[in-house]
């Protein structure tokens, strides 16, 4: 029995020397070497590549300010910019309700500047014939590939607005918002979903620098203002070429939804009898979702932050509030 004991033990010493022997060679280095692997499924793999409007988008992207060449072009979009730039005219300092809209710049230079806390900072100056406006960017941008002719503030980077246009122009999509403008800038009752082509890219204002001109099927022309692509990606960017249009013709998708639905979709209207899928389409994903049930059916109810709400019955919209 004591035998049988040693050489039991022995057998067991036997195995953990082997086993500290190939750790040491790596067959062990990393703990995980008989972990399964978990692999991506094609449906995965599919929602996980970028679109054609991502892709598209991200070519719509402005340069970072470093690599920016001289006489590179900006618009001066808003006149609060004098209250952000120092700005000279002819040689003179002007006030801040100096007019300054409208006006055309180019890149001069950028030149560093000492803090009184010692610190170097960057000083970007812009010029044209008789005006300068020069911005302290509060740190140094020598290989800082983040900061973009795009971040200047209230400046519209005109080679960005000339690339976009070179992109889109003449280009066949479909619209993927409701905030269509007019030549005058007021709001129209814009449709989703709809062939437009696009006539041109111009530039915008404050907010959105960049303007894309379309024409309807039906001959009208209208806008939506839109934000170039961001070298800082927090996927949730606003208002991207993504947001707005559409290369594909999504009624090729939905082509099981009717006529009549498919109408209301398109002018962001829901009506009962709607799916969830349609009333999605249409008003987009709600804030908030209630689920529960009574005897015999499931009933649900989205909220959106407007004061919309829909109330689905098996998955039915039989009751809506729709502003």
């Amino acid at each position: 029995m004591r035998m049988t004991l040693l050489r039991l033990l022995r057998s067991l010493a036997h195995m953990v020397l082997m086993l500290t022997c190939l750790c040491s060679f790596g067959a062990c280095s990393t703990g995980i070497e008989g972990t399964k692997t978990i692999k991506m499924s094609r449906e995965d793999k599919r929602l996980s590549r970028k679109t054609n409007e991502e892709l598209l988008s991200e070519r719509i992207i402005s340069q970072p300010i470093a690599d920016c060449h001289k006489g590179k072009r900006f618009l001066v979009a808003d006149n609060k910019a004098a209250l952000v730039y120092d700005v000279r005219r002819n040689g003179s300092s002007a006030s801040s309700a100096d007019s300054v809209a409208g006006e055309v710049l180019r890149l001069s230079g950028i030149a560093s500047a000492t803090t009184p806390g010692g610190g170097l900072v960057s000083v970007i100056e812009l010029r044209n014939d008789d005006l300068v406006m020069t911005y302290n960017v509060g740190r140094t941008v020598a290989n800082d590939t983040l900061f973009t002719a795009s971040d200047m503030p209230m400046m519209i980077d005109l080679d960005m607005v000339q690339l976009a246009d070179s992109l889109l122009r003449s280009r066949n999509v479909w619209t993927n918002s409701r905030l269509w403008y007019d030549a005058t800038g007021a709001k129209l009752d814009g449709e989703k979903f709809r062939p437009v082509t696009i006539l041109s890219v111009v530039p915008g204002d404050i907010y959105f620098p960049l303007k894309v001109n379309f024409r309807t099927a039906d001959g009208a022309v209208a806008s939506m203002l839109m934000n170039p692509s961001s070298r800082r990606p927090s996927g949730n960017e606003s208002r991207t070429f993504p947001t707005l249009f559409l290369l594909d013709d999504p009624r090729v998708k939905y082509s099981s939804i009717s006529e009549e639905f498919w109408d209301l979709i398109c002018k962001g209207k829901v009506a009962n009898g709607m799916t969830k899928t349609e009333c999605r389409l249409a008003l987009g994903a709600p804030s908030d979702v209630v689920s529960g049930h009574d005897w015999d059916s499931l009933l649900d109810v989205w909220k959106y932050s407007d004061g919309s709400y829909l109330q689905f019955q098996d998955g039915l919209l039989i009751n809506f509030r729709n502003l």
